[in-house]
């Protein structure tokens, strides 16, 4: 091995992982293309007790390096403590034939025998993928596996916010191509066996083309698609509901094409809201509305330390245009010389720094054009805080009657802060409502259960 390669390996031998991590995200060329960046990846992974990330990365490169040793040596390791036995011993065979005339295994960082051994069993289990939605995919997988159903997610797209997924492979930035889909579609050939259900979300499924879709059929699988927003909101009807409405993709006949293709394939389609209903409802035969979900648990209220009534606005820009950035911005420019408060533009945090920040918060102004409230009101009002954002008359019509958040566009917006700012002590209250709305619609536990009545 290279010194740099050395180091990889100490730092995943005396468990440093950030190091490990930070290592490996710049690692050079000549690492990059060898089989060692494959089997340094798998091991990090193996270290974390991510069994099946670890399994990935040695698929990945078994894919370019089929008869390297130290692969085929970690993948019958690994298939063995994810209970894959038939897989387990063909590699240990494979192994073996590569091994005539040597006498050590490969060296590993850790004991492998350490290591806890995925248990067997005969439960139902569920894929996700192939993107992950504000953490959605991960707090629907942790509801399931509470509930007796073994449940793995599958990212493609590993964004800066960090979010943990059972397998990660970064295609960002890839596009959909013959040689990429082909080795999707082995993947996909690969995964079948394991899952029961196959869920995706965003209008993704395991490659880029839909060329899996026929294959879940062929293997007897029930597949789910869930929708969130951006990939199915048509303007044309978005600005119907919403004199505000603004949209990522104004490409309709790209949508309406996906949403063609993908309910030839899938019968049942989930969606959060009635404002998304509205655009997938001439497609699929089955559509269920089943509202955004939080870990309770994770995201509660905090009690502030007294400020002298200067309270703290936070706003997180991830979609600028969308979110109405800019009349928060110009609402904040005119008032803040005339009260007594702190305004905190989030960006480019993980998930995890974030959520530290909004602890701190006093009020959260989400967005002004969507309409309807999204996944980042969800885990606000989760640890009650009061929230800003605008909600078409459509969609008061379809939420519940408690639903207690601030409601503001692009040109009220300013109006609606400096009433807030004139009467913070409604802050806590309106806090508190927040919460009893995040447990009564959307708790983890109560919403995945009717996954499970979908799923069964």
């Amino acid at each position: 091995m290279s010194n740099f390669e050395n180091l990889v390996y100490k730092s995943i031998k005396d468990n440093n992982l950030e190091l490990t991590k930070e290592l490996l995200m710049h690692s050079d060329t000549q690492l990059l293309n060898s089989p060692e960046y494959y089997f340094l990846n798998a091991c990090f992974y193996l270290r974390k007790e991510n069994l099946t990330n670890s399994w990935l990365w040695l698929w990945r490169g078994l894919e370019k390096y089929h008869d390297n040793r130290k692969l085929v040596y970690l993948m019958w390791k690994v298939n063995y403590l994810l209970n894959r036995i038939d897989a387990a011993n063909y590699f240990e065979e494979t192994y073996k034939s590569l091994s005539l005339g040597l006498v050590t295994d490969p060296n590993l960082p850790f004991k492998i025998e350490n290591l806890t051994k995925a248990k067997k069993n005969n439960r139902f289990s569920v894929m996700q993928g192939s993107m992950e939605v504000a953490n959605q995919m991960a707090t629907l997988s942790n509801g399931l596996i509470k509930q007796g159903i073994v449940s793995h997610t599958l990212n493609y797209y590993p964004y800066y916010l960090n979010y943990d997924s059972d397998y990660e492979w970064s295609l960002i930035g890839k596009h959909s191509n013959p040689i990429l889909n082909a080795k999707l579609r082995k993947l996909t050939y690969e995964l079948l066996p394991f899952y029961d259900l196959f869920h995706f979300h965003w209008g993704t499924t395991l490659t880029f083309d839909y060329s899996d879709l026929p294959m879940y059929k062929e293997f007897d699988k029930k597949v789910i698609m869930q929708h969130w927003g951006s990939d199915v909101r048509l303007y044309s009807e978005a600005k119907k509901l919403n004199p505000y409405a603004l949209v990522k993709n104004r490409n309709e006949d790209q949508i309406k094409w996906r949403l063609q293709t993908l309910s030839k394939h899938v019968n049942d389609c989930i969606v959060f809201d009635m404002e998304l209903f509205h655009y997938v409802k001439d497609y699929y035969e089955h559509i269920t509305v089943i509202p955004a979900m939080v870990n309770l648990e994770i995201y509660k209220p905090i009690e502030n330390e007294n400020r002298n009534n200067k309270i703290i606005i936070a706003h997180a820009p991830t979609s600028p245009y969308i979110k109405g950035t800019k009349y928060i911005l110009e609402a904040i420019e005119k008032l803040k010389g005339q009260y007594n408060f702190e305004f905190i533009l989030v960006k480019g945090k993980s998930h995890r720094e974030a959520i530290k920040i909004y602890q701190e918060a006093d009020l959260i102004i989400d967005q002004l054009h969507v309409g309807s409230y999204g996944l980042f009101a969800v885990e606000t009002m989760a640890m009650g805080k009061p929230v800003i954002c605008w909600i078409s008359d459509y969609m008061k019509e379809k939420y519940p009657s408690d639903l207690p958040i601030i409601i503001a566009n692009p040109e009220t917006i300013k109006d609606e802060l400096e009433k807030v700012l004139k009467n913070i002590d409604m802050l806590p209250e309106i806090g508190r409502k927040g919460r009893a709305f995040a447990e009564n619609h959307h708790d983890m536990l109560k919403n995945s259960q009717k996954f499970i009545r979908i799923y069964k």
